[in-house]
């Protein structure tokens, strides 16, 4: 199947009561997450102005780089890369694991030359030796080749391979300063494998490291069933946090700069009838290419 196809009070409680697993880490109570203060900075700004600015000078060359097509940088107004790296806390520096990037590794373009020098760059692939017409097989030879194009961006990019995700090990324990995930929860939950590749992540992690989350905003209220929700491509945001809270990591901070609100979230073929899919093909077109891409909750989470 395509994986879309390839969690502040007792009512949130009682939320993770209901649909978490049983046996996942108990929610932390610390100091709330900061989040957008009405009329006030976005936290996203706030990164953007403090930021390293080794990182900013890397980051802002390689959104400019060669290695991106036309139509990849015709997004960044959709994307905000350099605000969203920025507010998960990138730095030239680091080791970051990106987590299924894609066969067309959007990010991985900005990510592996920003890390190339300093860093290091761990993405997640698919298997590529299985059934030739499989979705996987054929992302992750996509990515493989895209890898394998362009060894001056992205010969030292470490690969891992994703068969089975409960065995899914993604560095050395205790290792990675952040990880990193773009619009692929609602395909986890889906799949019911949200579990195995958050424990993974959370494992990799050092104490202290950042979970960047981005992911396709739903309207807010209870999910009956997570995986029939989930085939929207749009879940709740509080259910969100609640889920991931739930393996053991902390909301540290939320920010806006990938809301859209001209998105009403309920369309004939989920998130994918807006750009960039367009599955409705003409049916309505310039409609939903007037609204953009989707409202998206971009969410920093720390591992205490």
């Amino acid at each position: 199947m395509l994986l879309r196809t390839a969690l502040r009070s007792l009512s949130l409680t009682a939320l993770v009561a209901s649909l978490v697993p049983l046996g996942c880490a108990s929610k932390s109570k610390e100091t709330p997450a900061e989040s957008p203060a009405p009329g006030g900075e976005d936290p996203a700004a706030a990164a953007v102005r403090d930021a390293d600015p080794a990182t900013v000078t890397a980051l802002k060359a390689a959104i400019a780089g060669p290695q991106r097509s036309a139509e990849n940088r015709a997004r960044d107004q959709y994307r905000h890369p350099l605000e969203t790296l920025l507010f998960f806390g990138l730095k030239k520096d680091m080791t970051v694991v990106e987590l299924w990037p894609g066969g067309g590794g959007w990010f991985t373009e900005i990510l592996a030359p920003t890390l190339r020098d300093s860093g290091k760059l761990i993405t997640t692939n698919f298997d590529t030796g299985g059934p030739a017409d499989a979705y996987q097989t054929r992302s992750g030879n996509k990515f493989k080749e895209k890898l394998a194009g362009a060894p001056e961006v992205y010969d030292k990019v470490e690969v891992v391979t994703v068969t089975d995700p409960t065995t899914l090990v993604l560095a050395p324990e205790g290792s990675v300063d952040l990880v990193v995930t773009f619009r692929n929860t609602h395909n986890w939950v889906e799949d019911n494998i949200d579990g195995a590749i958050y424990g993974a992540a959370f494992k990799a992690l050092k104490s202290g490291g950042v979970l960047g989350v981005e992911a396709h905003r739903g309207k807010p209220g209870p999910v009956d069933d997570p995986k029939k929700t989930a085939e929207t491509g749009y879940l709740p945001e509080d259910w969100v946090v609640a889920r991931i809270e739930s393996y053991g990591f902390k909301l540290q901070a939320r920010s806006e700069i990938n809301a859209n609100p001209k998105d009403t979230k309920d369309y004939e073929k989920g998130v994918w009838t807006l750009p960039p899919s367009l599955e409705l093909g003409d049916k309505d077109r310039d409609k939903y290419t007037a609204i953009g891409e989707s409202d998206r909750m971009t969410l920093k989470f720390v591992k205490p």
